[in-house]
């Protein structure tokens, strides 16, 4: 990645940091609702604290990564230590940032990908995307993210996040695809998007359950007779819009944007359905 995603990721976890400190710990997360100001700042420290460690550990494998979980100290009663422990697992996250090579062996989520390197670009995402949250719940202008961090996240969207629900599914689940998405950043490259729709029973107590992954298609995709849609918006947009904060984009300190989406009504709506999946 050409970002300097250490400088990234302290500039950004700071600037949430500020905005959460200065909401109420019980406000709300508009793009989280399920959080308040002080459920996000713990996110911020138990994940970078989580990621420390397995950087600083070599963990590889899932027991590793159990005995780590299982490790972890509890979430701190008050604020003041809930800011020290967030400082304190930014400081150890970044220190083996910089001390490990992206080519470096390291456990993640995702099979497809499994060194630092992959962390590493994660990691500098879900720091500007928490300081999108942080600031929308302190009701401040949203700090844009620059054009390239915007569009590397719009592609690790579409490389990473929505083809790793695939794995998640249910072994008994059966899958066919339902639209082609052509996701088109203004002065860049068009990308092309294959949503699924799976479907399985659930083994515990025989409910029907279903829902949708996307990933990017086949080369012979294009041929294909499936329900099609177009996603225009600048890189800023289209990066906030595919990690499930489109509500920011009114609230963005250099003026509103928007994105468009034109095509076919099923092709539409199996990609509003991928979108409120969301990612936290």
């Amino acid at each position: 990645m050409s970002h300097d995603a250490v400088t990234i990721i302290r500039e950004e976890s700071e600037r949430a940091v500020a905005a959460l400190t200065a909401a109420d710990p019980a406000q709300r997360v508009p793009t989280c609702p399920d959080w308040t100001a002080d459920d996000l700042l713990w996110h911020l420290a138990e994940v970078h604290e989580f990621w420390a460690a397995i950087l600083s550990s070599g963990a590889t494998t899932e027991e590793e990564v159990r005995a780590i979980e299982e490790g972890t100290a509890p979430r701190p009663d008050d604020r003041e230590a809930l800011l020290e422990r967030r400082a304190a697992a930014t400081d150890a996250l970044l220190a083996q940032l910089t001390a490990r090579a992206d080519h470096e062996p390291a456990w993640f989520w995702f099979s497809q990908a499994q060194h630092v390197g992959i962390a590493r670009r994660m990691q500098t995402h879900e720091a500007s995307i928490h300081r999108v949250d942080a600031e929308l719940t302190a009701a401040h202008p949203v700090t844009p993210i620059p054009a390239p961090l915007a569009a590397d996240g719009l592609a690790h969207v579409l490389d990473v996040m929505w083809p790793a629900d695939a794995e998640w599914l249910l072994d008994q689940a059966e899958s066919s695809p339902v639209a082609l998405v052509e996701i088109a950043p203004e002065d860049g490259s068009a990308q092309l998007l294959e949503i699924s729709r799976w479907y399985a029973t659930r083994p515990r107590d025989g409910e029907e359950v279903e829902g949708v992954f996307g990933r990017r298609p086949a080369s012979d995709a294009a041929s294909r007779d499936l329900p099609r849609a177009r996603v225009t918006g600048s890189p800023l947009a289209l990066d906030l819009w595919a990690w499930g904060r489109a509500q920011a984009l009114e609230h963005l300190a250099g003026g509103a944007e928007k994105i468009s989406i034109q095509g076919d009504d099923a092709a539409t709506a199996a990609l509003e359905a991928l979108i409120a999946v969301g990612h936290d």
